[in-house]
């Protein structure tokens, strides 16, 4: 088992089907108790790796980035609540996070993986991931958690643009982070300066959502 350091701004991201480093349930999951490991490791093992789809590397993004934020306490109904995550439109990516977050937990709390499909749904979730499959869906989403705790995450560098906190962007064989930090911040969501480091930073819409 190779562990990955932390490394600089020039850090390069995981390449969509690369192998995952760490430890694996389903030959999935990352190790992602050491500090030094920053998101997904980000996932450089060129060698002696398995392969996994872009489904399966997005999964792992997901997990990992519980590791690399913070929630306000008054996100969780208690210090032992579990962060909660939802997937609205891609079953594939669903299926993988469920086998992703099996069993884990950070910071003392469960991760857990809930349905999501109406706004009060959307407005319980910590990790919100909107896929092409709710592009058309996705300005009602957003507007329906405005002013929550709510990490919105989707799969474009527009999503973002348009209100959205980060971005998992394919460009090329990788997979890249574009994140808001305003919007994050403007909820009471910190992200870590770790991942921030290794990732593109963007000012959405100044409000978080168009009207």
């Amino acid at each position: 088992m190779r562990q990955v350091p932390l490394e600089s701004n020039s850090a390069r991201e995981p390449k969509v089907g690369a192998g995952v480093v760490g430890r694996s349930v389903g030959g999935l999951r990352l190790f992602a108790s050491c500090a030094s490991f920053v998101l997904l490791c980000l996932v450089l093992a060129r060698s002696h790796a398995e392969s996994f789809s872009e489904v399966e590397v997005r999964a792992v993004y997901l997990f990992n980035f519980a590791v690399f934020v913070d929630w306000p306490p008054t996100a969780f109904e208690s210090s032992t609540s579990p962060i909660r995550y939802c997937v609205v439109g891609s079953q594939a990516l669903r299926a993988s996070l469920e086998e992703v977050l099996a069993d884990e937990h950070v910071g003392g709390r469960a991760l857990r993986l809930i349905s999501a499909n109406e706004p009060l749904d959307w407005r319980r979730c910590h990790l919100l991931y909107i896929g092409h499959g709710a592009k058309t869906r996705a300005r009602q989403i957003l507007k329906a958690v405005r002013g929550t705790a709510v990490l919105t995450i989707g799969a474009s560098e527009a999503f973002v643009r348009e209100g959205g906190m980060i971005g998992l962007v394919r460009r090329g064989q990788r997979l890249r982070t574009i994140i808001d930090r305003d919007a994050a911040e403007r909820v009471g969501i910190r992200i870590s300066s770790k991942l921030l480091r290794l990732s593109t930073l963007v000012s959405g819409t100044r409000e978080g959502v168009s009207p």
